[in-house]
């Protein structure tokens, strides 16, 4: 069979049967082994005990020196009486001959063995066990039949032990392995029930500190980073069909005056003050549908997570410039800065970009010769920059400020063309790209300020706080 179409359990329990029977296996090759040693010694044992009997026997009778005559007819009626008892063979060699107690064919113990028998009492050859008696050395053959029966009864009986062993092995592992893994068969029914609508369900994780709940940890891991992902790609999917409802909408009327424009045009003749004031309006228009293209796309791209590069930022010369700049283009207004913050940290360019589109609302919200003031201080641990202008903010209004194509009431003129009705959308995804947050009131003693606030960051990190990365 394919082990690869083997459950794990299954698979498991064979790896577990296999070290038991490579455990079993050499252990039963040993004791038979040894029980066959044993049994040969303790056969040789009880035949040297029976040999030594015989031997003292014949001291006794006075044959202590040559064994002949009537002394060797009583050796030999003991020794093959023995061997017959014993149902084995016996051997008795005397100096001019050498008697078997039955007519078989055996080996005759060698001349060297003899002699050293009758020099040391007692010794061994090819399964003999032998004594002295005199000056004849008598023999009798260990029975291999016994031992061999002796073993063989072991080995069955290791065998059947071994069997019951695995069996038992087989039962308790199996059931092991089934509670064991019953945890991994619940994670596997839970993620098969998994859609893309539930991801935010997780698998359980047991309690015990092992490879399971590390498994259960990862995969619930991996389900937050794909319920992650599949939260961005509809929060995408929903911009761009924000983007593509708010073009669509918003550009409408652009291009409705484009086109009407450019059917008077054909109308108009060649009167030049006709033409010029045609020429003018169909320019504020492209530039109003322009700048409202660019804005959705600056704004997509924020609410997107589009990485910001953060710096050290001087306020004090930005917002310097931001007021000169602002008080060229404007000249009806006033336009100064207030410092009591001096540095921040921020993405440079979207920084200017959320200034700018608050002074531009400061600028059409208040009338000429107001002074608006573009002012920084330290907020909440972090820092706090905007535009005070005069005017005031209805009430129901200030909630929805910043929401798209929210306009609030206007006065002058923006520096530089219609307003988009973006600019406050895009200061609100600014700061909450940078990790910060938007702020509108209306002043006690009058006026209106509208700002954002950037968190606090050392410069002595090597990167950027985790608030300059929209996407975490």
């Amino acid at each position: 069979m394919n082990p690869a179409g083997l459950s794990l359990r299954g698979r498991l329990l064979g790896v577990l049967l296999g070290l038991l029977l490579a455990v079993l296996l050499p252990l039963g090759l040993y004791l038979n082994a040894r029980i066959g040693s044993f049994a040969q010694e303790q056969a040789s044992r009880a035949l040297a005990g029976q040999l030594a009997v015989v031997a003292r026997d014949q001291e006794r009778s006075g044959a202590g020196g040559a064994v002949s005559g009537d002394g060797l007819l009583l050796l030999q009626y003991e020794v093959f009486s023995l061997a017959l008892s014993s149902g084995t063979w016996g051997v008795i060699v005397t100096p001019r001959q050498t008697l078997f107690s039955d007519s078989g064919t055996h080996p005759r113990p060698p001349a060297g063995v003899v002699q050293n028998v009758l020099n040391i009492g007692a010794g061994q050859w090819n399964g003999l066990q032998l004594a002295r008696a005199g000056d004849a050395v008598i023999g009798l053959a260990v029975r291999q039949e016994e031992v061999g029966a002796l073993r063989g009864d072991v080995l069955r009986t290791y065998v059947l032990g071994a069997a019951l062993a695995s069996l038992l092995a087989a039962g308790i592992g199996a059931a092991l392995l089934r509670v064991g893994l019953a945890p991994l068969r619940t994670m596997a029914r839970r993620s098969a029930g998994l859609t893309a609508a539930s991801l935010s369900e997780r698998l359980p994780v047991p309690q015990a500190r092992d490879e399971v709940q590390t498994l259960a940890l990862t995969l619930n891991a991996m389900l937050a980073r794909l319920e992650d992902a599949f939260a961005r790609l509809e929060a995408a999917e929903e911009r761009t069909r924000q983007f593509a409802a708010d073009a669509s909408h918003e550009l409408r009327t652009p291009i409705t005056s484009l086109s009407a424009g450019l059917e008077l045009m054909e109308k108009v003749g060649d009167d030049p003050a006709a033409r010029t004031r045609l020429l003018l309006s169909l320019r504020r228009e492209a530039r109003r549908a322009g700048r409202l293209v660019g804005d959705l796309l600056q704004l997509n791209r924020l609410e997107a997570g589009e990485p910001l590069r953060p710096e050290q930022i001087g306020l004090s010369a930005l917002l310097g410039t931001l007021a000169r700049t602002a008080a060229d283009l404007a000249p009806q207004m006033t336009v100064r800065a207030e410092i009591e913050a001096a540095e921040g940290w921020a993405d440079r360019a979207r920084l200017e970009d959320a200034l700018w589109n608050l002074i531009r609302n400061a600028v059409s919200a208040s009338p000429p010769g107001s002074t608006i003031v573009l002012w920084s201080r330290r907020e909440g641990g972090g820092v706090a920059l905007g535009v005070r202008n005069p005017g005031e903010i209805p009430a129901e209004l200030l909630s929805r400020l910043f929401d798209r194509f929210v306009r609030g009431p206007t006065s002058g003129e923006p520096p530089s063309g219609e307003g988009s009705g973006l600019g406050l959308a895009i200061v609100r995804a600014t700061a909450l790209a940078h990790g910060g947050d938007v702020l509108a009131r209306n002043l006690p003693g009058g006026g209106v300020e509208v700002g954002l606030t950037l968190p606090a960051f050392s410069p002595r990190s090597a990167l950027p706080p985790q608030a300059f990365s929209p996407r975490d």
